[in-house]
């Protein structure tokens, strides 16, 4: 997903779960270690999500999560998670990118790899 650095940036996603839903925003710091971001607002709406069950496509009571946080440095560029919880299952991870806009990913992994050195 792009991002503008300075910029409000939305990532929106249905998920198959039961309300209600609590919803964290994590940055991934290593293999291992992950560092809590702060949200700017967490939006929740009622929805229907279709799973793919074998060959056939089942319809659900979902949810669609609207998360809202800002990019404000070069180094929140990178590998995020959110993770849902309820109180009926334990919590679920999903992990995503988040390279800066107009660029494309190789010329961001370029860039990155030159800071390293």
């Amino acid at each position: 997903m792009a991002a503008r650095l300075g910029h409000v940036t939305l990532f929106s996603q249905k998920i198959f779960s039961v309300s209600p839903v609590n919803v964290t925003l994590e940055r991934l710091t290593s293999p291992s270690m992950t560092t809590r971001i702060n949200l700017t607002t967490t939006d929740v709406k009622q929805t229907r999500v279709a799973l793919n069950v074998f060959d056939s496509v089942v319809e659900a009571d979902g949810v669609t999560l609207v998360l809202s946080f800002i990019i404000s440095s070069q180094e929140e560029f990178g590998k995020y998670q959110f993770v849902v919880a309820n109180n009926v299952m334990p919590a679920a991870r999903r992990a995503f990118e988040i390279v800066p806009e107009g660029i494309t990913l190789y010329t961001y992994i370029a860039i990155m790899l030159e800071l390293i050195v």
